[in-house]
C-alpha cells in the first residue's frame, strides 16, 4: 500500500510557524507602576509587560516572570520573552521589573552572620515579593500559579532563598553568574532533593566569569546534578567568552528557553534522538510530554499539529500502523469536529485491510473544519487515489 504521509519537510522545518499564535497585528503592551510597600516602607518602582494576547484571550492565565536588577535586566528578559513567545518557543509570559538601581546591597545581601539567610532590609525585600508583589499582580492581573524569578549576581543568589520553602510560591530560578552565599549550596541540595513542588531551575556562569563566582558556579553544578528527584528540572550553562558584565545578553534568551524546555514543539532533534529510539508507545511519550506542561508550567496546551506529525512521521517510518487508531482518539479530544481524526481514522483502516471504508472516511470529512497543516482537499486526494487504485 503506497503511504501517505504528510509533508515531512513541513514537519522538519517550519510547521511550528503554522502553530504559533497570530500575533503579527498585536502590540507589545508596557506600563511603569509603582506600589507602595509597607515592608520597605516606600514605593518601589515596576515595569510591566503585558503578553500580546492580553486583550484578546480574556480568559487565559499567563505564567509570572519576576525581573530582579529591573532597571538594567528588564529590557532583556522581557525583549527575549516576547521573541520567544512570539515564534512559540515558550508560552507567552507576564514580565514584571522590580526597580533596584539604589538598593541592590540592601536588598538582596543582608545575612545573619550564623545562617547567612536574610534579615534586616533583605528579609522585608523577600516578604516585599511574596506578600505584595505577587498578590498584586495575582489580584489585577490574569497570572497563572507558575511564577519564574530572574536574578544577576547578588539578586541571582538572592533568589535562591524562594526555593528554600516546602510548598515555594515561585517554582521557576534563573540564576546568572550568582555571588553565592555561605551555605547556600547545602541549603539547596538539601531542599531541592526532597522537594514535592514542580521546580525548574537554570544556572549559569562563563568560563571568563570572576574566577570566585564561576568556581562557585561550577561546585553548584556538581551539587544539583547530583540531585535524583523527578520533580526538578536542572540545567547549567556554561558559556566560553563572555565577561561577568556581557554574560546576561547570551545567557538570559538561552536561560528562558531552558526554564521552559518542555513546552516547546517536538523538533529534530528530540525527535532523532528520542522519539525514533522509543521502544515503548510515541503516543504514550505525547501525552507524558503534555502532562509534564500542566505540571510543571500549569498551562493546558493543546497538542500541537506539529507533534501530532511527528508522532505520524514515527508510525510511518516503522508502520506500526495500527497506532492510528488510538492517535485518532487523541485527536478527537484535542481538536474535536476538525478533519484530524477522520484522517488518523482512515489511515488506521486503510493500512489494516479496507481501503474502500478508509475512502468514505476521507470523503466524509470534507464538512469538518481543517487544521493548520492539513487540508480537505489533501483528503479528497487521499480518497481518489484509492478510488484510481483499487477501481472503486
Amino acid at each position: 500500500m503506497k503511504k501517505h504521509t504528510l509533508n515531512t519537510f513541513l514537519f522538519f522545518l517550519t510547521i511550528n510557524l503554522l502553530c504559533s499564535q497570530n500575533l503579527d497585528s498585536l502590540n507589545v503592551f508596557r506600563v511603569n507602576d509603582t506600589i507602595i510597600s509597607k515592608y520597605l516602607n516606600e514605593r518601589r518602582a515596576i515595569e510591566i509587560q503585558l503578553p500580546r494576547s492580553y486583550e484578546i484571550e480574556v480568559d487565559k492565565n499567563y505564567p509570572l516572570m519576576i525581573v530582579l536588577d529591573g532597571d538594567y535586566m528588564f529590557n532583556i528578559v522581557s525583549g527575549s520573552v516576547d521573541y520567544l513567545s512570539y515564534w512559540g518557543d515558550i508560552p507567552e509570559n507576564l514580565v514584571v521589573g522590580i526597580n533596584q538601581k539604589d538598593t541592590r546591597v540592601q536588598d538582596s545581601s543582608v545575612f545573619d552572620n550564623i545562617t547567612y539567610t536574610p534579615i534586616s532590609s533583605t528579609a522585608s525585600f523577600y516578604d516585599f515579593i511574596v506578600n505584595e508583589l505577587i498578590p498584586y499582580f495575582s489580584k489585577n492581573y490574569r497570572v497563572s500559579n507558575f511564577i519564574v524569578i530572574v536574578g544577576q549576581e547578588r539578586t541571582a543568589n538572592f533568589a535562591n532563598f524562594f526555593l528554600l520553602k516546602n510548598d515555594p510560591q515561585i517554582r521557576g530560578v534563573i540564576s546568572i553568574s550568582p555571588k553565592i552565599s555561605e551555605n547556600m549550596n547545602r541549603y539547596l541540595n538539601e531542599n531541592l532533593s526532597k522537594t514535592n513542588s514542580k521546580i525548574v531551575y537554570t544556572l549559569s556562569s562563563s568560563k571568563r566569569d570572576f574566577e570566585s563566582i564561576f568556581k562557585n558556579v561550577s561546585e553548584l553544578t556538581a551539587s544539583l546534578d547530583s540531585i535524583e528527584n523527578k520533580n526538578l528540572r536542572f540545567k547549567s550553562l556554561i558559556f566560553d567568552k563572555e565577561n561577568h558584565y556581557i554574560l546576561p545578553s547570551v545567557s538570559v534568551p538561552k536561560s528562558i528557553r531552558s526554564t521552559y524546555s518542555m513546552y516547546s514543539d517536538i523538533d529534530k532533534i528530540e525527535y532523532d534522538s528520542i522519539i525514533s529510539k522509543l521502544e515503548t508507545s510515541p503516543i504514550d511519550y505525547l501525552k507524558n510530554k503534555y502532562q509534564l506542561i500542566k505540571e510543571f508550567y500549569d498551562l493546558d496546551k493543546t497538542i500541537s499539529m506539529n507533534d501530532f506529525m511527528a508522532i505520524e512521521e514515527f508510525i510511518e517510518e516503522n508502520e506500526f500502523f495500527n497506532l492510528y487508531d488510538e492517535l485518532s482518539e487523541l485527536a478527537k479530544q484535542e481538536y474535536p469536529g476538525t478533519i484530524l481524526p477522520s484522517y488518523y481514522k482512515g489511515r488506521f483502516i486503510e493500512e489494516t485491510g479496507d481501503p474502500k471504508k478508509a475512502m468514505y472516511i476521507y470523503r466524509s470529512a470534507y464538512n469538518m473544519k481543517e487544521v493548520k497543516g492539513l487540508t480537505k482537499e489533501y483528503l479528497l486526494e487521499l480518497a481518489q487515489r484509492i478510488k484510481e487504485d483499487f477501481n472503486y
